[in-house]
């Protein structure tokens, strides 16, 4: 039997401690789950079907001021473990305002920002008005104050399974 001593010793050490990591890292990295995000645009129109109009979502081709556009993020968990609590977030762009009641989302928890997602609240968010006799009053804030729309998938998003969110902002 060889007695390692010295020097030999502690680089025999420090690679195993090394190959230990690694193979710890690698069966991590393949439990790891990894979403892969698509977000698509579409407009909604009022579109005659026989003798009654109907609202569908149509390709954007050109937009004006009133037109309600449509983002869908589809996600999919391309990854070997599953998602908990997965967050997806969208900005509002510019030129558009967020429709609230327009935000979609199964199993989500939806939240917005109004500071480009420095912080979030629930949707919708309050916002402090001060009222003429001094006092504070919590209201909704006003369409046009949102910078951000974020979902926290709130049940595990298993490998291969796949889901999609959704929000509808004016153009200006």
């Amino acid at each position: 039997m060889k007695v390692l001593s010295g020097k030999k010793f502690l680089i025999y050490g420090f690679f195993l401690i090394g190959v230990f990591f690694l193979q710890t890292t690698v069966a991590l990295a393949q439990q790891d789950p990894m979403l892969e995000l698509k977000t698509i645009v579409a407009k909604e129109a009022k579109v005659k079907k026989g003798d009654k109009w109907v609202v569908e979502k149509i390709p954007v081709s050109k937009t004006g001021p009133g037109d309600i556009l449509i983002y869908t993020t589809s996600y999919l968990n391309a990854g070997k473990g599953p998602a908990v609590d997965a967050e997806i977030v969208n900005p509002v762009p510019k030129g558009l305002v967020l429709v609230p009641d327009g935000i979609e989302g199964k199993d989500t928890e939806i939240q917005g920002s109004l500071d480009n997602g420095r912080t979030w609240q629930k949707m919708p968010v309050k916002i402090l008005t001060r009222n003429p006799d001094g006092t504070e009053t919590e209201k909704p804030a006003p369409a046009d104050r949102y910078t951000h729309v974020k979902w926290i998938v709130k049940k595990p998003v298993a490998p291969g399974q796949s889901g999609r969110v959704s929000f509808k902002a004016t153009v200006k």
